[in-house]
């Protein structure tokens, strides 16, 4: 019954190590996995967003080149139908805004009919005309951010006016997951990461225990085995009654 006790006292030394070391393990692993989730997270919406808005900088490029084509292949007495175009353009849900600019800086045909005879003086506009070539840049449309497209329209190899679009900035094509999808993509990787450490450092630690047990049992028996017994150990001493 002496054993009982000893038994149960060793059970915590077995169990509570065992656990606490996958813990901490766990833990680890935990914000090391959370962290790398979060990054690749951030940087996955990050290209995708960058993607979104390369491709609607090429697509309004694309038009805007498209239209400065259309209108060298009209002539100069032509304004009547670049202007039809831009009309019939103009409720495009993305194009903010569409003009014709000469080189005097004076608006001839835009999207929006009340912007003609007009003077521009826009950021993109100026740069582009200062480096005599096609110049896409972000900017502000109406109060929305937008790509704004400067295309030049070329006659007799000289630069005779201008396209000019303003295509509204896509919304993000995606989001970062919220912190709470996060948490459940790592537990749902930690959990049963947690639960095998348990369970091997359990049996490891009570293999070990045993081995621990074993061999102590027996340096104990070797010990006692060892002891020297005492010299008067099983000799009877005569009596003093016995002597006459």
């Amino acid at each position: 019954m002496a054993d009982a006790p000893a038994s149960t006292s060793r059970l915590p030394r077995t169990w509570l190590p065992a656990l606490l070391i996958s813990l901490l393990v766990s833990g680890f692993c935990a914000a090391a996995l959370y962290l790398m989730l979060a990054e690749h997270d951030r940087a996955l919406v990050a290209q995708r967003n960058a993607t979104a808005i390369l491709t609607a900088e090429r697509s309004a490029h694309a038009t805007a080149r498209t239209l400065a084509w259309f209108i060298e292949s009209l002539g100069g007495d032509s304004l009547a139908a670049i202007q039809q175009t831009l009309e019939q353009h103009a409720p495009q849900a993305n194009l903010l805004s569409s003009a014709v600019i000469t080189e005097d800086n004076v608006v001839v045909a835009a999207g929006n009919p009340a912007a003609i005879g007009t003077q521009l003086h826009d950021a993109a506009w100026m740069n582009a005309r200062k480096s005599q070539s096609s110049s896409i840049t972000s900017g502000m449309e109406k109060g929305r951010p937008a790509v704004i497209v400067v295309e030049p329209i070329r006659r007799d190899n000289r630069i005779a006016g201008w396209v000019r679009l303003a295509v509204a900035t896509p919304p993000d094509a995606a989001a970062p997951r919220s912190e709470d999808d996060l948490a459940l993509d790592v537990a749902l990787v930690i959990v049963p990461l947690l639960l095998m450490m348990v369970t091997l450092l359990l049996l490891t630690m009570g293999g070990l225990m045993s081995r621990v047990r074993k061999l102590l049992g027996r340096i104990v028996i070797e010990a006692r085995e060892q002891v020297p017994q005492p010299l008067d150990a099983g000799i009877d001493t005569p009596s003093h009654g016995g002597i006459a």
